[in-house]
């Protein structure tokens, strides 16, 4: 028992040890699968069934599928067990014979096959391999050295494959919307790379249909699993998903659309959609479940572990959301749960495969210049995780990986088989980067790793309660209002930072006139002054936030990589000036706000003395792009938008969260035609 935990009530889906790390990287990704059906019944390409070369005292049967080059996905699969010495075997020669190679089971491991009754499951190819190099599979008998039931392999066999639809199409191009390529991942999977729109429809949302695109289509999840109007996009790597029954299969063309200007904002076609060679989704796969302890951490989270002789065996499961962080590791201290100096693995679902990196936290504060709570590898340091696979089914996702007890490395903690390890975990949010930031959901306590298999886990409940987000608050640079103050604040969560960027922050963020991250509308050829409260002492990287203007919507220049700079144009800034902070008075109370404005009355403001601003005077031109953001210089995602304008609305304009109708920005009536008429 995982003793100072808090309380959990979740099943844990058992998951493989591994012995061998032969698991493709993030191949199991399920996502929303149907309980107690199959979502879809393509399975992949098939290779043929075992029951026509089957001996019959062992009663064979099932068919095999090709997943992709190396992931075969076995179906109706059946064995009596009888002979006590049977594996799934591989080979290139004629026929099934001594010189084929062994594959595991799906538990990964290669122990002789036990008993099987119509059964579905994942297996994969010796390490390497591709199914196009062999001419069949085989349920072989070592001791007898004979096959009990094979199939063959076609010759010239071509497994599913991605499939790259080219660039999004459209001229001219309304809304600055582009993408260099649209790439179908499986049938269930699109991705659009470096895709760019400026997020000023008013109702814009990723679109599927068949002919032509048009208003009689369906919207499309966006990269967070929920349908919403979409904000802007600045060259990302952006992944959707379909709603677990539909496909790929089932459509013409995939885009965008804007549903208020019924305009096509670019598309590209699916063609010969029935015939595509592509992947199947894995949304009705579970991964099996072989691990000898579990314990619950939180409601929301488990860990179940397996030990072999050098290697320890993890698999995290919680109810989390697409891009929500589970990590889980050794505490900073051998006496108490301590976060900081903390040896952790971070694993989430990206919403295309599953990722699980090695940090370890020299402080609790975002990760800048190597300090702060760093992946390894952005402190010189080696990511020591493998064998790392994931699945998202019914609302639980789980994710498997493997370290070495001991990996030699000196930011890596040596793991003990004996003994009671204090262990720390928690919950949060990765933001656009793939950096965890800091968590919502964090605890910590003790735990034997070399115990005797013991199970402590109920059932995970599934779904996640939806969040409503607050309404994005403005601020119009008009003549009463050329100067604005600028201070270090709470961020609000996801109710706050992230409902109204769609952006995760670390959990603080700029506040502008005492208001939480409000969109600036500037006019062009107008001064304004920022007086700038973001503390001034370089030596404490967490209460360092210069202020400055760029065209980035994350900032932190300080961060990036030299080629990464290349990219950012700096406007104005960046400016220090003292350190004022806004901090909860009693606690965090985002979740029980029902608006930024309320929120900011939880908060009191904090200041160093003596209270000293710096400022930055910037006059927008003609030479400024529409939208520019304000942003922190040493850290990713604290500030949000500027809207630059030749001409100031007369008044506010409502802008609504993400979650609500739009979040697009409506200057007037004339600038919402000539922008949906792109003129």
């Amino acid at each position: 028992m995982i003793s100072g935990r808090s309380s959990l009530h979740h099943d844990y889906m058992k998951m493989t040890p591994k012995t061998l790390f032969i698991r493709k990287i993030g191949i199991l990704l399920a996502f929303s699968g149907v309980i107690g059906q199959e979502a879809v019944s393509y399975f992949g390409k098939k290779i043929g069934d075992f029951g026509q070369q089957s001996t019959p005292s062992y009663s064979i049967q099932g068919s095999v599928y090709v997943v992709d080059h190396n992931t075969l996905w076995f179906r109706g699969f059946s064995y009596n067990g009888n002979a006590t010495d049977a594996f799934f075997w591989i080979g290139s020669s004629n026929s099934p014979d001594d010189s084929g190679s062994l594959m595991t089971d799906e538990t990964g491991s290669v122990d002789p096959l036990q008993e099987y009754t119509n059964q579905n499951f994942i297996i994969y190819l010796p390490l390497g391999g591709n199914i196009a190099d062999y001419s069949w599979i085989s349920v072989w008998s070592k001791n007898l050295s004979r096959s009990l039931a094979h199939l063959s392999i076609p010759t010239s066999f071509n497994p599913p494959t991605t499939r790259d639809l080219g660039p999004l199409g459209l001229s001219p191009l309304v809304h600055r919307t582009e993408a260099d390529r649209v790439e179908i991942l499986d049938t269930q999977t699109v991705k659009f790379y470096n895709l760019k729109y400026d997020g000023r429809g008013p109702a814009a949302y990723f679109w599927v249909g068949s002919g032509s695109p048009s208003r009689s289509g369906e919207r499309l999840p966006d990269e967070t699993g929920r349908i919403k109007v979409l904000s802007s996009y600045s060259g990302e790597d952006v992944t959707v998903r379909f709603d677990g029954v539909r496909t790929v299969f089932d459509y013409d063309y995939i885009g965008l659309w804007c549903e208020i200007a019924r305009q096509n904002f670019g598309h590209v076609s699916i063609p010969n959609r029935g015939a595509l060679n592509i992947p199947p989704s894995l949304d009705t796969y579970e991964i099996p479940d072989n691990y000898d302890n579990c314990e619950e951490l939180h409601d929301r989270l488990q860990v179940s572990w397996s030990l072999t002789e050098d290697t320890i065996n993890i698999q995290l499961r919680g109810v989390v959301n697409i891009n929500d962080y589970m990590a889980f590791g050794i505490s900073g201290s051998e006496s108490r749960a301590q976060m900081v100096n903390s040896d952790v693995i971070v694993a989430w679902f990206d919403g295309n495969v599953g990722r699980a990196q090695d940090y370890f936290l020299i402080s609790q504060a975002q990760c800048s210049g190597g300090s702060g709570a760093c992946p390894d590898v952005k402190v010189n340091g080696v990511n020591n995780v493998e064998g790392i696979s994931a699945s998202v089914l019914n609302g639980v996702t789980a994710i498997e990986y493997t370290r070495m007890l001991d990996t030699g490395d000196d930011m890596d903690t040596v793991i003990s088989a004996s003994g009671v390890t204090q262990i720390v975990w928690a919950i949060g949010q990765i933001n656009g980067d793939g950096l965890a930031v800091r968590h919502i959901e964090r605890g910590g306590g003790t735990v034997m790793f070399g115990r005797n298999a013991l199970r402590n886990c109920e059932s995970l409940a599934d779904g996640i309660e939806e969040v409503n987000g607050w309404k994005e608050l403005q601020l119009i640079g008009n003549s009463d209002t050329t100067e604005f103050t600028a201070v270090i604040g709470q961020s609000g969560g996801e109710r706050g930072y992230t409902s109204i960027t769609d952006n995760v922050g670390w959990g603080i963020s700029w506040y502008i006139n005492d208001m939480l991250i409000p969109r600036l509308i500037l006019k062009r050829g107008t001064n304004y002054t920022f007086k700038v409260f973001g503390g001034n002492d370089a030596t404490q990287s967490a209460s360092y936030h210069p202020f400055y203007i760029t065209n980035d919507k994350g900032g932190g220049y300080a961060t990036l990589t030299e080629m990464e700079k290349l990219k950012q144009v700096i406007y104005a800034g960046p400016v220090n000036g003292s350190l004022c902070e806004l901090n909860d008075k009693n606690g965090d109370q985002s979740m029980t706000s029902t608006s930024a404005e309320g929120y900011r009355k939880t908060l009191a403001e904090q200041c160093l003395s003596p209270k000293e601003p710096a400022t930055l005077t910037w006059t927008p031109d003609d030479n400024t792009p529409d939208t520019v953001y304000y942003q922190c210089y040493t850290h990713r995602f604290l500030g949000w938008k500027i809207d630059v304008v030749d001409v100031l609305p007369s008044s506010a304009v409502t802008f609504m969260s993400s979650n609500g109708l739009s979040n697009a920005f409506l200057l007037s009536s004339c600038i919402i035609i000539s922008q949906l008429l792109n003129i």
